[in-house]
């Protein structure tokens, strides 16, 4: 009963059906719903005890993190802000808690990778112009973190390795289909969205896939398919946004990103410690940190346009390695198991193991690297992706161990 409560929590925060159900809004199901969950989880000890849950790697940083954002209270200029950051990491927390406590094994992590498809396919469905016209950029039918067509291309370089597991994992010829053009339909939508991040992304998830891939020679035949099928859909827009990668001194969007670094990168300077304050880069950067020479109205409050400069400029040189320490030990966590799969032999059971982490490794990728062009930082994809690595992680070691005590019985 709380998997599913769970899976309900994914659907309303992906999907906000508050913001076409307006009934719904004075009840704040998106709050109400992971709490409940979560406090009837600290009576789940299926999968993990409350104390052993305190011990793994990714809650302590976790921690860590909140207890960062939190302090910053004591500095702040606008502790309003601070406070409110520190509620929505509380709240994404809450959200990791819920998928450690909860997540069984394989089938509970496949079922949240199909909730989370669904939720992308219906947001897709409601803003059916990042499809069907991907000549205009598009926002997308949502609010908070996917509104932006950036964010939602990130949202769907983590989704689209869940697709291609599913694809590979699932039995039945029409689920294969299934998750097949769910997989082509969001790597459509990602180009839909015009995204240079994104699809910069995206390219490096794929060819993270085919390094990781057992047939290399297929691999290349369906990049290849792949590649001509996105140049067919790709408008004109799309095209020219990706010619300005190469010409990034040119152009503005870019070099008000590589301002707002220069900038976050003197607030770490002057509070290499705290930095200025959860919730404080608009602020600082528009009032104190704006470019040289530059007047107070002439740039916008902008944000920081990078997860790992927001967070180096508001939570300084500890909240940055912090947070790093919630990608690279995960990646390297899984890639470690990835290895030991491989050189075990080709057993079923072990290709899918194999594949699951290759899976969460991808979506891991995708968001570190789409992330370095967007202020997403206090998003909830971090969090998730720790939570479902954490719980992959704990399931196969624990298969690991029972499989070792059939094999090699205690002598009574």
């Amino acid at each position: 009963m709380l998997y599913y409560g769970l899976l309900l929590v994914f659907f309303l925060e992906y999907v906000r059906p508050i913001r076409y159900i307006s009934f719904l809004y004075p009840i704040h199901l998106n709050s109400v719903i992971p709490v409940v969950v979560s406090l009837f989880s600290l009576k789940n000890s299926k999968s993990i005890k409350n104390i052993d849950f305190l011990k793994l790697s990714n809650t302590k940083i976790i921690l860590v993190f909140l207890f960062l954002i939190g302090a910053g209270i004591l500095w702040a200029d606008v502790k309003h802000y601070v406070f409110w950051k520190f509620i929505q990491v509380l709240g994404w927390f809450l959200i990791y808690f819920a998928i450690i406590k909860n997540v069984d094994g394989k089938k509970g992590l496949e079922g949240i990778f199909i909730v989370l498809a669904l939720c992308h396919l219906i947001l897709l469905i409601l803003t059916p112009d990042v499809i069907l016209h991907p000549e205009i950029r598009t926002y997308i039918s949502q609010e908070s973190f996917l509104g932006d067509g950036n964010d939602f291309s990130l949202s769907l370089n983590i989704i689209i390795p869940f697709c291609i597991y599913l694809y590979f994992s699932s039995e039945s010829k029409s689920m294969k289909l299934l998750f097949l053009l769910l997989t082509l339909l969001f790597i459509l939508a990602v180009v839909g969205t015009s995204s240079r991040g994104g699809s910069v992304a995206l390219a490096v998830v794929i060819f993270y896939q085919w390094l990781k891939g057992r047939n290399k020679w297929v691999g290349l035949a369906g990049m290849a398919i792949l590649v001509f099928i996105v140049l067919l859909f790709a408008p004109p827009l799309y095209l020219e946004r990706m010619g300005t990668i190469r010409d990034y001194e040119m152009e503005g969007s870019a070099q008000g990103r590589i301002m707002a670094w220069k900038s976050a990168i003197r607030m770490a300077a002057d509070h290499p410690l705290t930095g200025v304050g959860a919730g404080h880069f608009p602020v600082k950067y528009g009032i104190e940190y704006r470019p040289p020479g530059v007047g107070r109205t002439e740039i916008p409050w902008a944000n920081a346009h990078s997860l790992y400069f927001l967070v180096l400029g508001e939570l300084g040189i500890p909240g940055f390695l912090v947070y790093l320490g919630l990608i690279v030990p995960n990646l390297w966590r899984n890639e470690k198991i990835i290895r030991s799969l491989k050189s075990r032999g080709a057993s079923d059971s072990h290709h899918s193991d194999r594949r699951l982490f290759v899976c969460l490794n991808s979506s891991m990728i995708g968001f570190a690297v789409g992330g370095a062009f967007l202020s997403a930082t206090y998003y909830p994809h971090v969090f998730v992706l720790a939570g479902v690595m954490e719980a992959g992680r704990h399931a196969y070691l624990r298969r690991q161990k029972n499989d070792a005590n059939v094999l090699s019985p205690a002598i009574p």
